[in-house]
């Protein structure tokens, strides 16, 4: 079984800088409360930033760690015949392509992860967020394996006649 890996580190240290901005938020928040001479404006930022903040880096922070404290380190495991996440495996045959989506927000100011969207047979797709633990480099060989590997393993190809 072969796997693509990320780093422990970095999911580490990312956790770190999130939580860094969580602290951050809640700093001030608390300094709402603890200094006299704030101004309503001052008041009004602070409470945005800190509705802003807090979901955006603290969901971060949480995935970050779980990434971090998770006994392994793979987005992906695969053989000849299949892929996993570890949550769902799915053969080779099964899918007609890869993509990789970026980052963006959704609703409430949740950030959306970046991810790979296998596209399948059925018409459906199979998500796997990369979650920010995998650098530009990272991804672009990954997607280029998993391209490659979609290739050598799937769907036999027609045969002309």
């Amino acid at each position: 079984m072969d796997k693509i890996v990320y780093r422990r580190s970095l999911a580490f240290w990312k956790a770190m800088g999130s939580l860094m901005f969580v602290l951050i938020c809640l700093f001030l928040l608390l300094l709402i409360f603890i200094d006299k001479d704030i101004s309503a404006l001052q008041i009004f930022f602070f409470i945005t930033s800190a509705i802003v903040g807090l979901p955006f880096f603290g969901s971060y922070l949480v995935v970050c760690l779980s990434r971090t404290l998770r006994k392994d380190t793979y987005l992906f495991i695969f053989d000849e015949h299949s892929i996993s996440d570890g949550i769902r495996t799915v053969p080779w045959s099964a899918i007609t392509k890869v993509e990789f989506e970026g980052a963006s927000i959704r609703k409430w100011l949740r950030p959306r992860f970046p991810a790979f969207i296998f596209h399948l047979n059925d018409r459906s797709t199979w998500e796997v967020s990369t979650d920010y633990v995998l650098n530009d480099m990272e991804l672009n060989q990954a997607g280029k394996q998993l391209r490659t590997l979609i290739n050598q393993h799937g769907k036999p190809k027609k045969k002309r006649s």
